[in-house]
């Protein structure tokens, strides 16, 4: 059956188009082209199918740019390489300091002043 409807449709002569419609369509295709043209928007220029892609790819340029960190100056490094190394103990020591002021400041603001023991 498939055989015979495929050796039908090849025998079948195919007309052309009316010249109306012909021109009609090619009318409508100029004039949607000089409203493009008229309104000089950067998406007028770019493709249906692109503008989906090029979207996501700007947005995903704009998260980069946004969470990026800024280059460090070469003076800073150089200031940071004379520092002497620090030391697992003092940093544990700084970080328990940190803390302890950190929950005095925070005691302190929730519970008001404390009296003397």
């Amino acid at each position: 059956m498939k055989e015979d409807l495929e050796s039908t449709l090849r025998a079948q002569r195919w007309r052309d188009p009316p010249q109306e419609f012909l021109e009609r369509t090619l009318a409508a295709a100029v004039e949607a082209r000089a409203v493009a043209a008229k309104r000089r928007s950067l998406l007028a220029f770019i493709p249906r199918p692109l503008r989906l892609p090029l979207a996501a790819c700007w947005v995903l340029a704009f998260f980069f740019r946004v969470t990026t960190p800024e280059a460090i100056p070469q003076s800073t490094l150089d200031s940071c390489a004379k520092l002497p190394p620090l030391k697992p103990a003092q940093l544990l020591a700084n970080l328990k300091q940190i803390e302890q002021l950190a929950d005095e400041l925070l005691h302190s603001r929730h519970n008001g002043p404390q009296p003397p023991l």
